[in-house]
């Protein structure tokens, strides 16, 4: 069980459509109005590109873990002392995956594939789907696991066994008009798990709709939990209280009673 409380914080910048260099710039300058104590920063989906539509557009943008990316993302890690999360567009030879990364300060990366690819945007036939379950990254005291927007609607993918996960983050770009849908299931899947979530959506527009006041962080019995920055609108935070979670999970015992199945890979 976590050992200590945590301070998260949600940066919803508007994602500059396909210019890496606006969006890193963006990026950067939020993250100096960021508190000095946060623990974790979580950026949303596809925070450096935004979402590409073309074959030929995503091979021009894709970066590999070497890239400049991954570069900054461990600079400010370092820097400022925390952790980053958030998801970009990574290539593996010919193969493009919209893959989630958790940076730590001293520099080691965990990723993730995203499993659930957004066919309705035509996201399967542009990116690889990930074959793995998100690796629990212990951080601070706190097990972490990472999905990637459409991924919370498969609630066997996202399944806590035993109280083994404590917060799961949720890089995503979920629109306007999804916002209902989004909001229940990110509030479902922190019920069912026992956890704290954090869904981290951008801000702007594209040509999918608009992005409105749509991030969220939600305790372990769905109540949302953020506040938001003096520093910045599109920054908000929330302290995650392990002596409140730990004493709702012996109060509550309910992974005892759960149905365990195993996950088809």
């Amino acid at each position: 069980m976590p050992s200590k409380s945590l301070k998260i914080a949600i940066l919803s910048h508007d994602i500059t459509w396909g210019d890496k260099h606006e969006n890193i710039i963006t990026v950067a300058e939020l993250l100096n109005r960021i508190d000095c104590d946060t623990d974790i920063v979580v950026l949303p989906e596809l925070f450096n590109t935004g979402f590409l539509s073309t074959k030929e557009q995503i091979s021009e943008m894709a970066e590999d873990f070497n890239g400049d990316t991954i570069i900054n993302l461990q600079r400010w890690a370092q820097y400022f002392g925390f952790a980053i999360c958030g998801s970009m567009l990574a290539k593996e030879g010919y193969k493009y995956y919209n893959r989630a990364f958790f940076v730590e300060p001293m520099g080691d990366i965990t990723y993730y594939d995203k499993r659930h690819l957004f066919s309705f945007y035509k996201e399967d036939l542009l990116y690889e789907k990930g074959t793995n379950q998100s690796p629990i990254i212990r951080f601070r005291g706190w097990n972490i696991s990472m999905q990637i927007c459409y991924d919370i609607k498969f609630p066997v993918w996202c399944r806590s066994r035993d109280n083994n996960i404590d917060i799961i983050l949720v890089p995503a770009n979920t629109p306007e008009k999804s916002i209902y849908e989004w909001k229940q299931l990110l509030i479902a899947r922190a019920i069912e798990n026992q956890l704290f979530i954090v869904g981290a959506n951008r801000s702007g527009k594209d040509d999918y709709g608009k992005y409105v006041n749509s991030s969220f962080i939600y305790d372990f019995q769905g109540n949302e939990i953020s506040i938001k920055s003096q520093e910045s609108t599109l920054i908000q935070y929330a302290y995650f209280d392990n002596i409140a979670l730990n004493r709702h999970r012996i109060d509550f015992p309910t992974c005892e009673a759960a149905d365990l199945f195993e996950i088809l890979q």
